[in-house]
């Protein structure tokens, strides 16, 4: 069975016992058929919103850093940064090693390190990254080279739009989609007690997903 949003939306529908979608009508849609359209991806967005480090959502960022800037800005799709993975790439031409850069909390930034937004001709290879306010991050001191950042990051989910869409969760979880979007779909009708029976199934399937994906402890490592 393909995995696409036509097929999941059929699966919601064939539940709902509604008629099913096309490739050709599926973007002209009506009624019902619309509302489980929506339900597909009501219920991607709840996946997703239970657990910021799904490892489906995993993605690695590398910015090219610009001589004497010191704030960045994070990619528009992400949902977190993991700050423990900021490093900066060996690069013999740069006279750089590699380098896992030290969190440092934005007001101690402020008030010790700020002078350097202001002040020309201090800056080196960062050892020191910070979160700002805003959610974008800062580095200190800041790059006097074009030195290579990476770090890890985790992604919103694109909403699926397109018939042959694939959802980012693995397809090995597709039921979970559908019984999430199964319960939305009553819940657009106004059947609430079909609506809880659905969404505890749903509840319960992303608990399986957490045990499977996220509760894993393959080593001890001592922070002290």
């Amino acid at each position: 069975m393909a995995y696409t949003y036509l097929d999941i939306t059929n699966e919601v529908l064939a539940r709902m016992n509604e008629v099913s979608l096309t490739a050709a009508n599926f973007s002209t849609a009506r009624g019902f058929q619309v509302q489980c359209k929506n339900a597909v991806n009501d219920a991607i967005n709840y996946i997703n919103q239970r657990e910021f480090g799904w490892p489906f959502t995993h993605a690695t960022e590398t910015q090219t850093l610009v001589a004497g800037q010191t704030r960045y800005t994070i990619p528009t799709d992400t949902q977190s940064v993991d700050y423990d993975t900021f490093r900066i790439s060996k690069n013999d031409a740069l006279g750089v090693s590699g380098i896992t850069l030290r969190i440092l909390d934005y007001k101690e930034y402020t008030q010790k390190y700020i002078d350097q937004e202001t002040t020309s001709d201090v800056g080196a290879v960062p050892i020191y990254v910070f979160r700002t306010p805003d959610n974008n991050y800062g580095l200190y001191p800041y790059p006097d080279k074009a030195y290579e950042l990476k770090y890890e990051y985790y992604k919103k989910p694109t909403p699926l739009s397109a018939a042959t869409d694939a959802p980012t969760v693995p397809e090995q979880y597709r039921q979970v989609i559908v019984d999430g979007a199964t319960a939305y779909a009553y819940q657009y009708r106004g059947e609430a007690q079909q609506y809880g029976i659905n969404f505890a199934r749903f509840e319960e399937g992303i608990k399986q997903m957490q045990t499977i994906l996220l509760n894993r402890a393959d080593y001890i490592r001592s922070t002290y």
